[in-house]
C-alpha cells in the first residue's frame, strides 16, 4: 500500500514540475512574440520613416526626428499639383486588373489541362514550364521588346501586359491544387451530361478558389511593383505606370539645389498606399491560398 507521505510527495512533486512547465511556456511565448514583434517594428520602421518625412516641411528633414514638430500636407500637394499622379494610378490599375484576369484565367486552364487530362509528353511540358521560372527576367527582356515592336504594342497597355500574360509559378500551384480534386467527382459530373466549360467553371474554378485569391494578390503586387519592363516599354509620360511615375517624379526633384526629401517621400508614399491596404486586408488569403496548394504528383 501506498503511505500518506508517499502520497504527498508524489503530488508535490507533480505541482512542482507542473509549474516548472507553466513557466517554460510562459518564457516560450515571452521570446517567440518578443521576437516576432521585434521584427515586425525593423521591418515597419523604413515605412514609418518615410511617411514621417513625407509629412515634414524641408526645413525639419535633417534634424533626424521621427515625429514631425510641424506636420504639413504641402508636400502631398505639390507632387500631386506637379506630376499627373492620377494618370499613373489609372495605368497601373489597367495594366494590373489585366495582368491578374489573364493570370488568373490562363494559369488556371493550365493547370487544369496538366493535372485531368492525359496526353503524351505532359510531365515533360509541365517541367519545361517550370523550367521556366530559371530564367532571369533580365534575359527576357529583350525578346518581349522585339515582339511589342513588331506587333505595334509600344506605348500602349497591350505592350505593358504583355510579359504578365501567364505565370509559371501560377500554373504550378494551380496544378497542384486541381489534382487534389478527386478524379470521381470529375468523372461523374462528365457521366452527368456536363461539358468541359461547365466542369471548369462550376467545379474546378469553385474549389480552387483560396489558390486562386492568393495567386491574385501575388499577381496584383508584383505589377503594381513592376519597374523595369514599364520602363522600357513606355516612353510617354502620360503612359507611365506607377513606378516608373515615381522615378521620373523624384529625379525631377533631384535636379534641384537642394533635395527637397520631403516631396520625394510624399511620392513614394502615394505609389505604396495601395498595395499595403491590399497586403493588410488580404494577408490571409495569401497564407490560406499557399497552405491549401497540395503537393501531390
Amino acid at each position: 500500500m501506498i503511505s500518506d507521505k508517499s502520497l504527498s510527495y508524489d503530488i508535490a512533486s507533480a505541482k512542482i514540475e507542473k509549474r516548472k512547465k507553466t513557466v517554460r511556456t510562459t518564457l516560450t511565448g515571452i521570446f517567440s512574440y518578443g521576437w516576432v514583434i521585434l521584427v515586425g517594428l525593423s521591418t515597419l520602421l523604413p515605412y514609418l520613416w518615410m511617411l514621417s518625412n513625407s509629412l515634414k516641411p524641408r526645413a525639419e528633414i535633417a534634424f533626424y526626428r521621427l515625429l514631425p514638430v510641424h506636420p504639413t500636407l504641402g508636400n502631398y500637394i505639390k507632387i500631386l499639383t506637379k506630376y499627373p499622379f492620377g494618370q499613373w494610378y489609372l495605368n497601373t490599375f489597367i495594366v494590373t486588373a489585366l495582368s491578374v484576369i489573364s493570370t488568373l484565367f490562363f494559369c488556371s486552364l493550365a493547370g487544369y489541362a496538366l493535372a485531368k487530362f492525359h496526353f503524351p509528353g505532359r510531365n515533360a511540358f509541365f517541367i519545361f514550364i517550370l523550367a521556366t521560372v530559371m530564367v532571369p527576367v533580365e534575359m527576357l527582356i529583350l525578346p518581349w521588346y522585339v515582339g511589342a515592336y513588331k506587333l505595334n504594342l509600344i506605348n500602349s497597355y497591350a505592350g505593358l501586359v504583355l510579359p504578365g500574360l501567364i505565370s509559371a509559378f501560377g500554373v504550378f500551384i494551380l496544378r497542384q491544387s486541381i489534382l487534389n480534386i478527386p478524379d470521381d467527382l470529375i468523372d461523374a459530373a462528365r457521366v452527368d451530361g456536363m461539358s468541359e466549360p461547365g466542369i471548369y467553371f462550376k467545379i474546378i474554378i469553385p474549389l480552387v478558389a483560396g489558390p486562386l485569391s492568393a495567386l491574385a494578390i501575388l499577381t496584383a503586387l508584383g505589377t503594381w511593383n513592376d519597374f523595369l519592363w514599364p520602363l522600357i516599354v513606355v516612353s510617354k509620360t502620360s503612359m507611365f505606370t506607377m513606378q516608373v511615375g515615381v522615378t521620373y517624379a523624384t529625379q525631377g526633384e533631384f535636379q534641384d539645389t537642394m533635395q527637397d526629401w520631403g516631396t520625394i517621400m510624399a511620392a513614394m508614399t502615394v505609389a505604396s498606399i495601395p498595395m499595403l491596404v491590399l497586403v493588410v486586408f488580404a494577408q490571409k488569403y495569401i497564407v490560406k491560398g499557399i497552405t491549401m496548394t497540395g503537393l501531390k504528383g
